[in-house]
C-alpha cells in the first residue's frame, strides 16, 4: 500500500499484515466461491438425459381344441344360461355386471368358449380357480369347470339371501316386541325354574340383583358368563324341595350292600351318622365328607343318601 504526501511531493510504500478477522473472512469467500461451482456443476450432470430400456415382451394367443356343436355341448351351454338367470334372480348385483360384460355387443350365447370364460367371470372364485378355465382348452370340459364355479355361486347366493330374511325377520319381531334377545331370554329361563320353589328372602334378593346386573353387561365380556354361571347355579339348587327323612338302619344296611361291594369302613362311618340323627331325631348338624381317588364311588354312595 502506498502513502502520498501532496505537501512534500513524495510516496512511501507501506506494508501492513493480514489481521486474523481479515483473514478468516477471506477463507470464507473463497469457500463459498468454490461451493457455487461445485454446484453448478452438479446441476449441469443432473441435467444429462437418462435414457431407459424399453421392455419388450413375446405374446402368444391359446387356440382351443376344435369341438362341435353336439348334444353334450348344447346341454352344458343351456345349463349356464339357466343357472346364470338363476344367479341375478336372487342377486340383482350381478345383473349390473352382466351388463358390463356384454357392452361390446357379441353374441356370447352362441359361443361355448365365451359363454364358459363370461359364467367363470361372474363368480368369485379363487383366481387359481378362474385360471384353470382359461387354461383348459377342451370346450366340453371348460364348459363343465365353468359350471361347477356357477353352482357354487349359486349355492352361496341362496346361503346369503336366507341368512338376510332371518336377520330382516328377527329385526323386524323385535320391534315389534314378538321375539326377546338373548339377555331377555336367559333371565325368562332363570325366573322360571324359580317358579315352583320356595326360596329365601335373603337368596331371591340375591338373585334379583344378578338377574338385574345381567341385563347391563355385555353378552360377550367375561363378566356377564361369570354371572351367567353363579345364576344358573343358584337356581338350579332345590329350594324349599324337601323329602321325608328314612333313618332305619336296617333299610340303610341293604341298600348299601345292593349296590356297593366292599367299603366297610365308608359303610360304618355311615350307619353310625344315620343312628346319631335317629336318636337326635334330626340329620342337621352334621356334614359327610368322602374323599379319595377319582372312580372309588364316592359321588354313587353319596347319592344313595
Amino acid at each position: 500500500m502506498k502513502l502520498k504526501f501532496p505537501i512534500f511531493d513524495a510516496e512511501i510504500n507501506v506494508t501492513r499484515e493480514e489481521t486474523d478477522a481479515e483473514r478468516r473472512r477471506r477463507k470464507h469467500r473463497n469457500n463459498r466461491r468454490k461451493s457455487n461451482d461445485v454446484e453448478g456443476e452438479e446441476k449441469v450432470e443432473k441435467k444429462k438425459p437418462i435414457t431407459d430400456q424399453v421392455l419388450m415382451v413375446k405374446v402368444e394367443n391359446v387356440v382351443h381344441e376344435k369341438f362341435q356343436q353336439n348334444e353334450e355341448v348344447k346341454a352344458l351351454t343351456q345349463e349356464v344360461i339357466k343357472t346364470i338367470r338363476d344367479i341375478i334372480n336372487l342377486n340383482p348385483l350381478y345383473r349390473e355386471s352382466l351388463h358390463h360384460m356384454l357392452a361390446q355387443g357379441q353374441r356370447v350365447v352362441d359361443n361355448p368358449v365365451y359363454l364358459s370364460d363370461l359364467g367363470a367371470a361372474l363368480t368369485g372364485a379363487e383366481p387359481a380357480e378362474l385360471q384353470a378355465v382359461l387354461d383348459e382348452t377342451d370346450i366340453p370340459k371348460r364348459l363343465m369347470m365353468s359350471l361347477s364355479l356357477l353352482k357354487k355361486e349359486y349355492e352361496l347366493s341362496k346361503l346369503q339371501q336366507k341368512i338376510g330374511k332371518e336377520v330382516e325377520e328377527k329385526v323386524i319381531k323385535k320391534e315389534l316386541g314378538l321375539e326377546k334377545d338373548d339377555k331377555d331370554a336367559i333371565g325368562d329361563k332363570f325366573r322360571e325354574r324359580l317358579a315352583d320353589k320356595t326360596v329365601p328372602a335373603a337368596v331371591q334378593t340375591v338373585i334379583d340383583e344378578e338377574l338385574n346386573k345381567l341385563n347391563f353387561l355385555e353378552s360377550h365380556s367375561s363378566e356377564f358368563n361369570v354371572t351367567r354361571c353363579y345364576l344358573d347355579w343358584l337356581t338350579s339348587l332345590p329350594w324349599g324341595v324337601t323329602s321325608e327323612e328314612n333313618l332305619k338302619l336296617a333299610d340303610a344296611q341293604v341298600i348299601l350292600d345292593e349296590d356297593h361291594y366292599g367299603m366297610e369302613d365308608i359303610k360304618k362311618r355311615i350307619l353310625e351318622f344315620i343312628a346319631v340323627s335317629q336318636l337326635k331325631g334330626t340329620t342337621q348338624g352334621k356334614i359327610l365328607c368322602f374323599h379319595g381317588p377319582p372312580g372309588v364311588g364316592k359321588t354313587s354312595i353319596g347319592m344313595l343318601l
